[in-house]
């Protein structure tokens, strides 16, 4: 077959399918997650092969996949931040996790800001609570409340206010403990709210 047997608009065609099938390089803004963001823009390669489509992140060798440009970098959006966030947790400090802090930061939910703001405030309203703790890692948080002897009869109240708070920020979820102590306590990432 040669050229004159397809008519105009089948040549368009073509040519534009051919088009679709080249890679092409998208400038991702955001992480597309509450507590990630990134400082600059990075480029992504975008490759389309029969029904899928793959974003590539160079930099880090990460891909994802989908039926569509948006869910293809939704899924590298993903595995960019559970990389970021696995790497943060190892001990070793890899060149690879340094890359990443200096284009990602990370950020703090307004509803957490509120949240803490709730939990200082009433904790003041109890007596005999020495101090409480807060570590927020995206949607989750701990809270570490440490109680004086005097306070045991006061937990039944500490329970409603952990019910009223749970009940508050129902899309964030945070564990509560309650500790006699602060001996033995690993506190180095948590954030004294009390």
């Amino acid at each position: 077959m040669t050229l004159e047997d397809f008519k105009p608009s089948e040549i368009k065609e073509i040519i534009r399918s051919e088009l679709r099938q080249l890679p092409e390089t998208h400038w991702v803004q955001n992480l597309r997650h509450p507590s990630y963001h990134l400082q600059q823009p990075i480029p992504v390669l975008i490759e389309r092969a029969d029904d899928t489509v793959t974003a590539t992140y160079n930099d880090v060798e990460l891909r994802g996949t989908g039926d569509s440009v948006k869910t293809a970098i939704s899924d590298l959006c993903t595995k960019i931040v559970a990389r970021y966030k696995g790497l943060g947790e190892s001990a070793a400090m890899s060149q690879e996790y340094t890359f990443l802090k200096r284009i990602i930061e990370e950020v703090e939910p307004p509803a957490w800001q509120e949240l803490k703001q709730l939990y200082k405030k009433k904790l003041e309203e109890i007596p005999y609570v020495q101090e409480g703790y807060i570590k927020i890692d995206g949607n989750d948080a701990e809270v570490v409340i440490v109680l004086s002897e005097y306070s045991v009869d006061r937990i039944e109240k500490l329970a409603e206010i952990d019910l009223e708070i749970n009940l508050k920020f129902r899309p964030l979820s945070f564990f509560v403990e309650y500790k006699f102590s602060e001996d033995y306590l690993e506190l180095n990432d948590f954030e004294c709210l009390y």
